[in-house]
């Protein structure tokens, strides 16, 4: 389980739907976030690397008590690679699940060769490292966390035309300050808001890191979902990814509008939703989506139903299971 609030979310709705799928007592669930704080608290001088050596350590003692047949590796978690090999050594099956920008989390090119399958949200170099280590690859998306999985209320006015909820940096800030401009009534979310001053202050309804249940309650009132890169995609469409927020989105019953970029049509294959390549663009494409409220109510249930259907982390576990033990 990942140390950290993001990918330390993906990893509690994985590993209660791991829970369910294989049964409690056949899964242990090691906290990095539990271990890395005691063994930090531990060391008169901080030393980062003799705390990930201990919280190593611990683990490997973990798992032969509990006679691991596979260990899962959650995103951004401080397996070393010589841990890897270590359990490899001992038959013990390791996976990863990368949800994070390989152009960003670059650890990845450190531990590849320790797994035996390694899935992600993109494909780019992993592919290619993966093939390189003999890895398995597999195309991973995420998945909508079940605390986005609550009903509008009927009758309540939307609270904003568009939700977004991300870390700011100057490319998102550049769309939604223009967006603010032309009059767009935004909600505006995620950690490192609170420290932004400027025309978008006004929309700021929480400058820290939003939980799924935060985020849940965000996106119910409003009428559209806004998702965008840290960066501007425009010198790297092909490695943009996508944030696992786009099935919050969509499960909360609002229309998403996107990025014009290819793993979106990989990651959300059956669903419907709007894209754009420029600032002008998803100025237009949000206020079609605004006056045609009825068309897009048949199109956000449809949504709703395909990613309860097919989207949900039991989904995504099931589908780990079936790959890394062929059943």
């Amino acid at each position: 389980l990942p140390p950290t609030e993001a990918a330390r979310a993906v990893g509690e709705d994985t590993v209660k739907a791991l829970s369910q799928c294989a049964g409690i007592s056949a899964v242990k669930v090691f906290d990095c976030r539990t271990y890395h704080k005691a063994f930090s608290n531990l060391l008169k001088k901080p030393d980062e690397t003799m705390v990930v050596d201990l919280l190593n350590h611990t683990l490997v003692v973990q798992c032969l008590d509990f006679t691991t047949t596979r260990l899962l590796v959650l995103a951004l978690c401080p397996i070393t690679l010589f841990t890897l090999n270590l359990l490899r050594r001992l038959h013990i099956s390791t996976v990863h699940w990368f949800y994070e920008d390989f152009r960003q989390a670059l650890y990845w090119k450190e531990v590849v060769a320790g797994y035996d399958y390694f899935f992600a949200i993109q494909k780019g170099p992993l592919v290619s490292a993966c093939e390189a280590q003999k890895t398995r690859y597999g195309f991973l998306p995420t998945a909508a966390s079940p605390a986005a999985a609550i009903d509008r209320t009927a009758g309540v006015k939307s609270g904003a035309d568009v939700a977004f909820i991300g870390i700011p940096s100057p490319y998102r800030i550049g769309i939604l300050e223009f967006l603010a401009s032309k009059g767009v009534r935004l909600a505006v979310a995620g950690s490192g808001w609170n420290s932004y001053r400027g025309p978008l202050e006004r929309f700021i309804v929480n400058g820290k890191w939003a939980s799924p249940e935060q985020t849940a309650s965000i996106l119910s009132k409003a009428a559209i979902g806004l998702n965008l890169s840290t960066m501007d995609p425009k010198g790297d469409r092909e490695n943009t990814h996508i944030s696992p927020r786009v099935f919050d989105m969509l499960q909360a019953g609002c229309t998403l509008i996107t990025e014009e970029v290819p793993l979106i049509y990989e990651t959300l294959v059956d669903c419907e939703f709007y894209t754009f390549l420029s600032h002008k663009q998803a100025l237009d494409v949000i206020k079609d989506v605004l006056s045609h409220p009825e068309r897009e109510k048949v199109s956000t249930e449809k949504n709703r139903e395909i990613i309860r259907a097919r989207h949900t982390y039991e989904n995504r576990v099931r589908e780990i299971m079936e790959l890394t033990t062929g059943r």
